[in-house]
């Protein structure tokens, strides 16, 4: 993995996009022989765009969306525009951090998906979630595994790695909300890709978007993904 583009999809994130910008480049900088950072700007209403293109390397691109589609539409935009032999998405408040893809390495040979996981009893969670969430999380991957037949223990984690030859998968895609993440798993795996689950080191983002309020369209959401795939 020495080939990469990183995806950051965002959305108002402002105050964390330059950051995120530098301790990405540091560790390629540091760990691999090249790289682009594809910033996805979903149709952020701050000034993520600003800051984004203003950052002064030739390795970091901004692609705008116009309007807030949803951050499975800002990976897919991101994916399509990667040039790297594998392609690692990671969210803006560096919940997890780049240092982090040395843990995914090891496999880089031997599956065609890596993605970080909260759940596993070697991550480290340096600032957990509030328990509630936390139960929501675990209640939510066993309707997964129940209903769609995935295995893996967490699939919501912003941290994942895909090889080239998976980009295909991606256009078959019709979510861009919540699940978006539970369809692309679940197309990998009926294309008969290899997917790894990875510990990682962690730390919760208080202003997530997530709410419980959104349980229904969720559950909406996985019924009519089922019945596509």
């Amino acid at each position: 993995m020495k080939n990469i583009s990183f995806i950051i999809p965002a959305y108002n994130e402002e105050k964390s996009i330059r950051t995120a910008i530098e301790e990405v480049l540091k560790y390629a900088d540091e760990n691999l022989d090249t790289c682009e950072v594809i910033v996805v700007d979903d149709g952020s209403a701050d000034g993520t765009a600003t800051y984004a293109s203003a950052y002064p390397d030739q390795r970091v691109k901004l692609i705008k969306h116009k309007t807030n589609k949803g951050k499975g539409a800002a990976v897919k935009t991101g994916v399509d525009a990667a040039t790297g032999e594998w392609i690692i998405f990671l969210d803006a408040d560096l919940s997890t951090h780049p240092r982090d893809v040395e843990t995914l390495k090891p496999f880089a040979h031997t599956h065609d998906i890596m993605i970080g996981s909260r759940a596993l009893p070697e991550s480290n969670l340096t600032k957990r979630q509030p328990k509630r969430r936390e139960l929501q999380g675990r209640l939510f991957n066993k309707v997964i595994k129940k209903f769609l037949g995935l295995p893996f223990e967490d699939t919501q984690c912003g941290f994942k790695a895909f090889h080239k030859k998976t980009k295909h998968i991606f256009s078959a895609l019709q979510t861009d909300g919540w699940i978006f993440d539970v369809e692309l798993l679940k197309f990998a795996q009926k294309n008969g890709y290899s997917i790894k689950e990875v510990p990682i080191t962690w730390q919760d983002d208080p202003d997530s978007r997530v709410r419980s309020s959104h349980a229904i369209q969720i559950l909406r959401d996985l019924y009519n993904a089922k019945r596509r795939i």
